[in-house]
Order: structure tokens, then C-alpha cells, then sequence
């Protein structure tokens, strides 16, 4: 499954490096690709673990990256968790506009 995702600014490079260990660090991760100020990511959904999943919102999140582009993994029943609307990440990644 492919996602797209803006890219956040990094304030080093220690901070970018980072990032870029997080999601290769992640075994669903299986190829990241740059394209201007985005980021093309594969994820290998058989190799998606829950815990997987959640390392990959949280290091979104921390870099405030939009959760959206993960919200077509929800639609997977072993994924309907991420459906919740008391979890954090639920208004970043189900809700299109935030009025």
C-alpha cells in the first residue's frame, strides 16, 4: 500500500535523521521515496503489526505530520481499531477539514 504524506521542517539534522531511522526501523516500511516536499511511502501490509502501526502514527504525530493518509488501513477489519474516536489520533486521521 502506497501513502503520501507532507513533509514536516526538521530543525537539524539530527531531527531528520531521526525520522528517517523511525520509519526504517518500522518492518511494514518497505520503501520511502521523496518527491518535493512529500513523502511516498510503501507499506507492506502483511508485515503490519499492530504495535508496527502504532510506532508509525506516533512518529507522525510527533512530527506533526496529518494522520490521513493512514485512514485507508481502517478500512482492513484486523485495522477497524483504529476507528476509535477516543484515541488521539482520530481528528488528524478521519476528519478532512477541522472547522
Amino acid at each position: 500500500m502506497k501513502i503520501t504524506i507532507n513533509l514536516t521542517t526538521f530543525y537539524s539534522m539530527g531531527d531528520e535523521r531521526r525520522f528517517f531511522q523511525g520509519l526504517s526501523e518500522n518492518p511494514s516500511v518497505s520503501k520511502v521515496r521523496g518527491i518535493g516536499r512529500q513523502l511516498e511511502m510503501t507499506l507492506t501490509l502483511n508485515r503490519l503489526s499492530k504495535d508496527g502501526l502504532r510506532d508509525l502514527i506516533a512518529l507522525l504525530w510527533r512530527y506533526g505530520i496529518p494522520l490521513i493518509a493512514l485512514s485507508g488501513i481502517a478500512k482492513k477489519p484486523r485495522f477497524a481499531w483504529l476507528d476509535d474516536e477516543r484515541c488521539y489520533w482520530h481528528k488528524s486521521m478521519f476528519e478532512s477539514s477541522l472547522d
